[in-house]
C-alpha cells in the first residue's frame, strides 16, 4: 500500500477494486487482472514473465466487470514483482471512473 507521502504526490485519484470486482486488461489474447485505475494509470497482475520492460508501450481494452470496455495505451513505468503499472497516454474518461466508484461504494461501503 502505498504511504500517505506517496498518496499526496499522485495526480489522480486510484480506485482499488476487491479480488471479486477486478477489470481485466485484455492485450492479445490474454487477459490481465487490473488492480487499480485512476484517470491516468493503470495496475495489473502479470504471472507470466517475462514482465515488460521500462518505458514500454503497451496497447489493450480496459474491460470493467459490468461491461464498459476502454481502448487505452500507456508506457510501462514500473515492473516487478509480478506487477505492472502504466502510465496512460489519454484519460479514462472522468464519467466511467465515477460509475466505477459509485458501484463500488454502494455495493461494498467499508471498501476503499
Amino acid at each position: 500500500m502505498a504511504s500517505s507521502s506517496e498518496q499526496e504526490r499522485r495526480q489522480h485519484h486510484r480506485i482499488r477494486f476487491p479480488i471479486s470486482e477486478r477489470p481485466a486488461f485484455l492485450i492479445a489474447s490474454q487477459s490481465f487482472a487490473v488492480i487499480d485505475v485512476s484517470a491516468r494509470g493503470l495496475h495489473y497482475v502479470m504471472t507470466e514473465p517475462p514482465l515488460p520492460a521500462m518505458r514500454e508501450n503497451i496497447s489493450g481494452i480496459l474491460q470493467f466487470r459490468r461491461g464498459t470496455r476502454v481502448a487505452v495505451e500507456g508506457v510501462v513505468v514500473r515492473s516487478q514483482n509480478e506487477r505492472v503499472a502504466l502510465h496512460l497516454n489519454r484519460e479514462i474518461p472522468f464519467s466511467i471512473l465515477l460509475a466505477e466508484q459509485r458501484y463500488l461504494h454502494a455495493r461494498y461501503p467499508m471498501w476503499s
